[in-house]
Parts: C-alpha cells; structure tokens; sequence
C-alpha cells in the first residue's frame, strides 16, 4: 500500500483528499509535527509528500527519497518552503497549483487598499465606540499612482481592478517583458517607488527580495504612500514600516502578511491607528479551497499511476 505523507493542512479534514486517494490503495499519514526530526523520520516510508506551510528541507527530501517518494505536492502557489534543487537532484517532482486563489487575493489587495486609503478601520471603530467622526487624511483614489512590484498573476489582476478605480497602475518586474498599456513600465525600483501613492507587493520570497521594503527602499517614495502586502511577510522589514509610519514617510500599512506569523501579540502594528493587518486571509474562500485541495491531491494520484504531472516547479 502506498504512503503520502500529509505533513500539515489548514482544511477541517482530509475527507476529500481521501476520496480521490484510497481507491489507488494509498494510505494517508498526518505528520503531528512539521519539526525537521518528525517529518525526516516521516518522509523515510513515504512515497508521496502533501505539503502546506511546513518547511520541506534537504534532510526531508534526502529521507523522501530514500523511500522512493515520487513527488512532493505543495497545496498552494509559492514554493519557497520546499527544497525543491534537493528534490531535482533526487528526481523529485514538485508540483504547486499555479491557477489557486488568483481572484481572491487580487480582491483582498483592493480591499486592503480601499480600506486603508478610505480611512475605513478608524471610522468604523469610532461609530462603534460611540462616536461619529472620521479620519481627515484622505484623497481621492482617481488619479493616484498605484505601484505593483511584481507582475504574475495575481499582480495583473490587480491592475485590472486599479484600473477600474481610475488609479494609474505603474510596474516593476524586471522578470516580465510583456507589460502594455494601461499598465506602464518602470525599469528601476527607485522610479517604481518614488511617485507612488500607494505599493502593493506580489512576488515571491527569495534571498534576493528578503526585505525588500526597508528603510533604504522606503525612502524612494516621497508621496507618503500606502504600502499594501498580501504576497510574502518576509519581503517587508516591519521595523522599517513602524519607524516610517511614525516619522509620517508612509500613509498607512496594510498587511495580510508578516514575516512573523501570527503577529506576536503586543506587536505595535497590532495597534497602531495607521495600521491594517488580516490574519494571513487572503487566499481563502470556500471555493478557492475546494479547487486546491482537488489539484495537490490529484498531482499525487497521477504520479502514484505514473502519469506526468499538470504544473511541476524546475529550480531556477
């Protein structure tokens, strides 16, 4: 009988990932931990890996392969959680699911901005404190510049939706040639960055992109932009982000995403009256989940019958 592995997931239960696997004779392991030590002992008698947010190193893979594992499917987009150069030299497919989640995190970036921009949390909170007043830092959204760094999937969605809004939607992805009107091109993040009224990121986490947005990059923009996040925690230096907020350089900040998750409970961010931050959400929706959870467990299937996979992930 095969073995996948089920290192970690956020679904209720795996009902549904059982229904397309165990009439293949596969037997599902849920991991109790996604320390190294467990899931190395794991993946040693695993032919197949199911993969969320656990940290999938070379000693994972190493001991998958010993095993025979022929695949390691991720239940999401990015794969920056998973060895994937250890799992090529073992001839390991990775596989992800390139299509999930594009409009629902697209639709949160907007409203994260919106938000922020609109001075929404504030408002609200003084009509339910028992007050009725506003915050007086608000412009118009017709006109302004929205900079996208990053230009995939989600990115370009974006775009549409900020178009709609009447913003001018400027990019930077030096990785991406085909960006045509209305979307404008910047070559540099500094001309990215300096007009900006308000940022948005959408581009995976690298050694490259780790901090990204820091105090060097944040003072680019002289607009006092609103810096949105719904891509990776780590791409932005949250002390940078507070000591900006407070000098007044940034707007306001609106995360679904820190480098920290959960955000550490007396964290400033949590609190502080420009700050906007979600529970990592953005990828969510009842739909959303159903269509990820069916795509990682049939890259599992295929392999386990021998087919070739539908989106597998080659290092760079």
């Amino acid at each position: 009988m095969a073995r996948v592995l089920v290192t970690d997931h956020v679904s209720v239960d795996l009902e549904l990932e059982a229904s397309i696997l165990e009439p293949l004779g596969v037997e599902l392991v849920v991991a109790p931990a996604t320390d190294e030590a467990t899931l190395v002992d794991l993946a040693s008698t695993a032919d197949a890996l199911l993969v969320c947010f656990a940290s999938i190193s070379r000693a994972v893979v190493e001991a998958a392969a010993s095993a025979g594992c022929r695949i390691i499917a991720r239940t999401g987009i990015g794969v920056d959680n998973i060895d994937t150069q250890a799992a090529s030299e073992r001839g390991i497919v990775v596989t992800n699911v390139p299509d999930y989640c594009l409009d629902e995190v697209a639709d949160q970036t907007i409203l994260l901005m919106l938000a922020s921009a609109r001075g929404l949390l504030n408002a609200a909170g003084s009509v339910r404190t028992g007050g009725w007043t506003f915050p007086r830092d608000i412009h118009r959204l017709r006109g302004g510049q929205l900079t996208l760094v990053g230009l995939g999937r989600i990115g370009r969605r974006v775009a549409d939706r900020a178009v709609a809004f009447g913003l001018r939607v400027v990019a930077f992805d030096p990785f991406t040639a085909d960006i045509q009107p209305p979307i404008s091109r910047a070559e540099t993040l500094a001309e990215a960055l300096v007009d900006a009224d308000y940022i948005s990121l959408h581009l995976p986490l690298t050694e490259g992109s780790r901090h990204l947005i820091c105090g060097e990059t944040l003072q680019l923009a002289r607009r006092r932009p609103i810096l949105v996040n719904t891509s990776r925690g780590g791409l932005v230096d949250l002390d940078a982000v507070l000591t900006a907020l407070d000098a007044g350089d940034l707007r306001g900040v609106a995360l679904d995403v820190t480098e920290l998750e959960p955000l550490p409970s007396q964290h400033s961010l949590r609190t502080h009256p420009r700050a906007l931050v979600t529970p990592h959400m953005a990828f969510f929706s009842i739909e959303a989940e159903d269509a990820l959870r069916r795509s990682a467990t049939d890259e599992i299937a295929r392999a386990l019958r021998g087919d070739p996979p539908r989106s597998p992930i080659y290092p760079v």
